[in-house]
C-alpha cells in the first residue's frame, strides 16, 4: 500500500519576527505571510521576579545577540509582545536604549519596533494573536515604516547620485545584474532588492523571481517583499513592483 506524501505548507515570504516574552522565557517566532515558525527559546534561568539587575542584564543581551543574527539576514521589522500589565518587553526597550541605542538610530542596522499586548509561548498562543486585527495592524505598520526608510534612500540615491549608485526597474536588468553577474572582492554589490506581494504573485515571473531573491540573498543582498495595500507598497509600484538598486 502507497504512503500519502505530506503536504507541503507553503510559508510564502519572510514579513518579520515576533518576540513573545513571559515570566520564565523568551520565545522568537519568524512572521511569513503564511505561516508562524517558531525559531528560538531564550530561558531567564530563574521567573522574572526572582531575577537580580546582573541577570536581568545578561539575559535581555542574549536576545541583542540573536536579533544581530536577524539584522544581518536583513530581517529588521520586530513584534515585541508582552502580556497585559507585565513590564517585560519595556525592560527590554529600555535595555535597547540604554546600552545598544545603535539599534534604534538611523543607518544600516536600524531596527523598526512595535508592542503588543498577548501571549506568544506556545503555537497555540500565535495561532490565536495573528487572527486578531491588532496583529495585523502592528506588523504592516512596522513593515511599513523600515521598506519608507529604504526609499526614502532611494529617493536620495536618485536625486544626489553617487559614483556607485545603479537603480534597475525591469526583471531582465535585475536578473543579469543578481544571477549573471560575479563581483569582484572589492566591487560594490546591490543593496537591496525590494518588489511587492503582487508583482510577485505573478504567474509568468513568480520562478525568476524567487531564483533573483534566493541567489542575492545568498550574496548578503538584502531583499525585502511588502504589501502592494501599504504606503511604502504603493511607492513601490509607482516604480514597476520591483527594484534592485546600489547606492
Amino acid at each position: 500500500m502507497s504512503t500519502k506524501k505530506k503536504k507541503r505548507v507553503k510559508r510564502g515570504h519572510p514579513v518579520g519576527i515576533l518576540i513573545g516574552f513571559d515570566a520564565e522565557t523568551v520565545v522568537f517566532w519568524r512572521i511569513f505571510s503564511e505561516i508562524v515558525k517558531k525559531n528560538t527559546v531564550i530561558k531567564r534561568g530563574r521567573k522574572r521576579k526572582n531575577q537580580d539587575i546582573k541577570q536581568l542584564y545578561h539575559f535581555n543581551e542574549e536576545i541583542v545577540n540573536k536579533l544581530r543574527l536577524f539584522i544581518k539576514e536583513g530581517e529588521k521589522s520586530v513584534l515585541l509582545v508582552s502580556p497585559a500589565k507585565k513590564e517585560y518587553s519595556k525592560e527590554f526597550l529600555n535595555h535597547v536604549n540604554k546600552h545598544h541605542s545603535w539599534l534604534l538610530k538611523k543607518g544600516p542596522n536600524m531596527i523598526y519596533l512595535s508592542e503588543l499586548e498577548g501571549t506568544a509561548k506556545t503555537i497555540e498562543d500565535v495561532t490565536n494573536l495573528v487572527s486578531t486585527e491588532d496583529f495585523n495592524e502592528s506588523v504592516e505598520e512596522t513593515s511599513n515604516r523600515e521598506v519608507m526608510m529604504i526609499m526614502d534612500e532611494l529617493d536620495k540615491s536618485i536625486n544626489v547620485p553617487g559614483k556607485d549608485t545603479k537603480i534597475l526597474y525591469t526583471i531582465k536588468e535585475i536578473e543579469k545584474e543578481i544571477i549573471k553577474k560575479k563581483w569582484k572582492f572589492n566591487e560594490v554589490k546591490p543593496n537591496y532588492v525590494i518588489l511587492t506581494d503582487e508583482y510577485l504573485d505573478n504567474p509568468v515571473k513568480k520562478n525568476r523571481l524567487h531564483r533573483i531573491l534566493q541567489i542575492a540573498k545568498n550574496n548578503d543582498i538584502k531583499t525585502k517583499i511588502i504589501s502592494a495595500e501599504t504606503e511604502a507598497g504603493k511607492k513601490v509600484t509607482s516604480f514597476g513592483g520591483l527594484i534592485c538598486f546600489t547606492k
